[in-house]
């Protein structure tokens, strides 16, 4: 870790990465997913469900639940981080994410289309130091989070379809 100014800067800054996970189905619309990478997680395996309504069971969080923690989890994450960086002290982080979501069209004419109606994030600290730079932290964990960036600046998404094996249209 070198010092630059007040501020730290990590080994880590600049770095690429990749992660992976897999999702498979469970049982009706309870699914099962395998976290492959990185190496230095240890595996697990989360589950997700939807409720009666939808048609499922209740067991497990619902797909977009997770979404929604992501951002506050990758938000959360990175607070810390550039927090220590800074040199500024914040006690008892949290992060609310809330967001609506919507469907238009008809499945059965395929012109389905999701969408997120709104997306909302709260940050609540508790800190002595000045709110200036309390509020450069805020906006450095925002900018150095992965979940928040994908939504605010959308990334171009490679698919795959494959059909018995074999690759299925473009």
């Amino acid at each position: 870790m070198a010092e630059v100014g007040d501020q730290k800067e990590y080994a880590w800054q600049g770095r690429q990465f990749t992660q992976e996970v897999v999702t498979v189905s469970d049982k009706g619309l309870r699914n099962r997913g395998i976290i492959v990478e990185p190496e230095e997680v240890s595996q697990y395996e989360v589950f997700s469900d939807e409720g009666p309504r939808m048609g499922g069971e209740n067991s497990a969080p619902r797909p977009l639940t997770y979404f929604l923690m992501a951002v506050g989890f990758c938000t959360l994450t990175q607070l810390h981080r550039y927090s220590e960086m800074m040199k500024i002290t914040l006690r008892d982080p949290k992060v609310t994410v809330r967001s609506g979501f919507r469907t238009d069209g008809s499945v059965l004419a395929g012109t389905v289309k999701a969408s997120a109606v709104d997306f909302e994030v709260e940050f609540d600290v508790e800190s002595d130091d000045p709110p200036e730079k309390v509020a450069a932290c805020i906006q450095a964990a925002e900018n150095g989070c992965f979940v928040m960036q994908s939504i605010l600046n959308p990334t171009p998404v490679k698919r795959t379809v494959r059909l018995n094996g074999a690759v299925l249209g473009d």
